[in-house]
């Protein structure tokens, strides 16, 4: 059974890696976009950050997303089988280019970035 779980961790460690790659790779879709992508000014302050992009230093996140458990306008992720909440200072209200959940997450502290909300529905 190790085995097996030390291959499922490999191609796991495989695959995000091949996904935070994607969106600083000008070959795929949608590159520009990303790029262009800019924190709200409270979260600048609130971490401290001196730059303003959400991809320079953040890499795009996979995962699931939900509403809070009580139909708020909370949103929440998935991450290391636990739902985290996201801060609502990090939520931006526009469109994404497929229409679905975007988050940014700090590569180094695992902080969160920027969360575009689906206009699509989930």
């Amino acid at each position: 059974m190790k085995a097996f779980d030390r291959v499922l961790t490999t191609f796991g460690i495989l695959f995000l890696l091949s996904v935070r790659a994607d969106a600083h790779d000008p070959s795929m879709p949608h590159h520009e976009w990303f790029n262009k992508q800019e924190m709200n000014p409270a979260v600048q302050r609130r971490l401290g950050l001196s730059y303003k992009s959400c991809c320079n230093n953040g890499d795009v996140f996979k995962t699931r997303f939900r509403v809070g458990e009580d139909r708020s306008d909370q949103w929440q992720y998935l991450k290391d089988g636990e739902w985290k909440i996201i801060p609502p200072d990090i939520i931006k209200e526009s469109d994404t280019p497929d229409r679905t959940p975007v988050l940014f997450i700090n590569r180094s502290t695992g902080q969160e970035l920027c969360f575009f909300v689906p206009q699509g529905g989930l």
